[in-house]
């Protein structure tokens, strides 16, 4: 399997795509955000690149912290002081997002 990167679906039912991508010239990577209009992904830019990015990031720290909780509730002692570290909660966050989805 591979992954292309974490889409996300926010609840006007728009596709983003946070992946990375190889800078030219240099032997580093950046993160990008995509957005799937009329079928294809366009790149995001400006500032709400910034803010796409941000919320993308928090829905899939969010979604680092569930399963957190699954490993927690299968009886591992070692996922319980990451899970209650994190302090982030969907409850509490205020995300535009909906959950993530399978590509």
């Amino acid at each position: 399997m591979t992954t292309p990167g974490l889409l996300v679906e926010d609840y006007n039912g728009q596709d983003y795509l946070l992946t990375t991508e190889s800078r030219v010239g240099v032997n580093t990577h950046q993160l990008v955000v995509l957005q799937r209009v009329n079928g294809k992904w366009k790149y995001v830019n400006g500032v709400k690149e910034t803010a796409c990015r941000e919320l993308l990031i928090g829905a899939f720290v969010d979604f680092l912290v569930d399963i957190c909780r699954v490993l927690n509730a299968s009886g591992s002692d070692r996922t319980v002081g990451i899970a209650a570290r994190s302090g982030r909660s969907r409850a509490r966050r205020a995300s535009p997002l909906k959950p993530m989805r399978a590509v």
